[in-house]
């Protein structure tokens, strides 16, 4: 079924014209980007990371944070290989699971992997 017009169109159009608009059909709007994710942002995250690969979503102010999360994981594929959560306060059956993941992390510094101390991320639960 084809929608008719209201009223209040035709008296805003009649407005419009007398203003001097020639034609009915819309207008460029301003405001956010259509795709928020450019070459641009790609190729300044990108920079950011070169200059300091220790970067926070903070830091990188520009756009979304969603927006960041994409660009980082997606375009980029920058990755947190030794993200570990660890409680603070352990019960007994949590205790050897992170002795473990002590000793592991302990082999990787001794092979001489002076970069792995950059790849770990730690974090609280509260």
């Amino acid at each position: 079924m084809r929608r008719v017009p209201r009223a209040l169109t035709f008296c805003l159009l009649h407005v419009q014209f007398k203003r001097g608009r020639t034609n009915l059909t819309n207008d460029l709007c301003e405001g956010c980007p259509s795709a928020a994710t450019t070459g641009d942002n790609i190729s300044s995250v990108r920079h950011m990371i070169e200059i300091d690969k220790r970067v926070t979503y903070q830091q990188i102010r520009t756009i979304d944070m969603s927006r960041a999360h994409n660009i980082l994981h997606k375009d980029l594929a920058v990755t947190k290989p030794y993200t570990q959560l660890m409680p603070h306060n352990l019960i007994e059956a949590q205790k050897l699971p992170c002795l473990n993941r002590c000793r592991e992390m302990m082999q990787i510094f001794a092979s001489g992997d002076a970069s792995a101390a950059h790849d770990m991320v730690t974090s609280d639960e509260s």
